[in-house]
C-alpha cells in the first residue's frame, strides 16, 4: 500500500456501467449504460481527482481520492454533478492488488455499509464494484459495476 496505488487509474477511460436498478430488495434488474472518465494526479501525486461525465459531455460526478499518510490509507469522495453534495467518505487500502473501501452511508433512509473493491486487469482495463450490506456487513449485495478501458494516453 502506497500513495501510488491509484496511479493505474491516471489518463482516460470509457467505462461501462451495470447498476441494480433498485438496491437492497433482491432482485435482479440491471441498467447498462456508459460514461467517460479523465483522471489526474492531485497534490503532488498524493491523490487524484477523477472527471465522469457522459459520453456528450455531461457531466455526472467528481470523485477525489487522497491518501493519508499518517494512517495509511485512502480516503474516496464522490460529489455528484445533480446536487454538488459529498458523499461520505470510504476508507480503505491495497492487498495484493485489489483495493478494498468500506464507509457508513444510507439507502432510501435506511443506514447501511458500502463497499468498493477496486481491481487493476491489465494496464488498459480496470473493474470497480459497489456493494451494500443492510446487515452490518454479515452479507453484501453487488449493485454496481464499472468496467474502464484507456481511451487515450496515461495522464
Amino acid at each position: 500500500m502506497s500513495e501510488h496505488d491509484f496511479d493505474f487509474l491516471h489518463g482516460d477511460w470509457v467505462i461501462h456501467n451495470r447498476r441494480l436498478r433498485d438496491r437492497l430488495v433482491g432482485l435482479q434488474d440491471w441498467e447498462e449504460f456508459q460514461t467517460v472518465a479523465r483522471v489526474r494526479p492531485a497534490l503532488g501525486g498524493l491523490g487524484n481527482v477523477e472527471d465522469i461525465n457522459r459520453p456528450d459531455g455531461t457531466p455526472l460526478g467528481l470523485t477525489v481520492r487522497a491518501f493519508e499518510r499518517t494512517a495509511q490509507r485512502w480516503t474516496i469522495q464522490w460529489i455528484g454533478a445533480s446536487d454538488g453534495a459529498f458523499q461520505p467518505p470510504m476508507t480503505g487500502t491495497f492487498t495484493a492488488g485489489v483495493g478494498t473501501f468500506y464507509g457508513e452511508d444510507e439507502w432510501k433512509g435506511q443506514p447501511c455499509r458500502c463497499r468498493f473493491t477496486w481491481q487493476v486487469l491489465s494496464p488498459s482495463e480496470a473493474r470497480w464494484e459497489q456493494a451494500l450490506s443492510n446487515d452490518g456487513g454479515v452479507s453484501w449485495e453487488t449493485n454496481w459495476t464499472m468496467d474502464f478501458r484507456r481511451s487515450g494516453s496515461r495522464a
